[in-house]
């Protein structure tokens, strides 16, 4: 059996292993619910927030 492809660019890997069968519980496992910036810079992110649909 083959998954479809899905674009899981910009998703925490919490998420984008979540949306295979069985793991589905994993999105509360996300910590990647907001943007974190560099310290002491403008508009440069440490990591950015996760952009699965769960978070929204």
């Amino acid at each position: 059996m083959t998954l479809p492809a899905v674009n899981t660019t910009g998703m925490s890997a919490e998420c984008a292993l979540a949306r295979r069968p069985g793991y589905e519980d994993l999105h509360d496992e996300c910590t990647q619910t907001e943007d974190v910036p560099l310290p002491h810079s403008f508009g440069i992110l440490l990591v950015r927030r996760c952009t699965c649909g769960c978070h929204r």
